[in-house]
């Protein structure tokens, strides 16, 4: 009987902010007022198509599609991405602004248009190298400039689609 009314009591007590001092979960969602998750923390399934798997905090928009996030990589990469909605180029390759260190230090700033390709980057190596990269890409004979250009160098090359791109 005394359990029922403490149960009671606590259920019509005023409802006031929570605070705790620290709070553990392997993952914590955040729903909009529609019930749509909008906010992810923790770490993604071993199947979820990255490049390796990843912990981190995932960002949603009023559908429910994944539009960019922050996260730790377990090969050493840490990133932060901005996507494109859904039905803007492949689902599957959003990527349009993104910022990402290296396990080995280098870093980047890819901007990509809707077809996916890169059209400009920032690009540090680690070790005090680093430059400025723009690209065009010619569709009609299956070719990419690259125009690199650092304080010494303004370098220009072009490749065939689906070549690696020459360092």
């Amino acid at each position: 009987m005394g359990l029922t009314v403490a149960v009671i009591a606590l259920s019509m007590a005023p409802r006031g902010a929570l605070t705790v001092d620290e709070v553990r979960a392997r993952r914590i969602v955040v729903l909009d007022d529609q019930g749509v998750m909008r906010v992810e923390m923790g770490q993604d399934s071993h199947d979820a198509g990255r490049r390796s798997r990843t912990a981190g905090v995932w960002l949603y928009d009023a559908k429910g599609d994944e539009r960019g996030g922050m996260a730790t990589h377990e090969d050493g990469l840490v990133g932060l991405a901005f996507d494109a909605p859904v039905g803007k180029g492949e689902d599957h390759l959003r990527d349009r602004l993104s910022l990402r260190v290296d396990a080995d230090g280098a870093a980047q700033v890819l901007l990509t248009d809707n077809l996916t390709r890169g059209i400009v980057g920032l690009l540090s190596d680690g070790a005090g190298n680093g430059g400025v990269e723009t690209y065009r890409w010619d569709m009609g004979a299956k070719l990419i400039h690259r125009r690199y250009i650092t304080f010494d160098l303004d370098e220009r090359q072009e490749r065939p689609l689906g070549e690696p791109q020459m360092q």
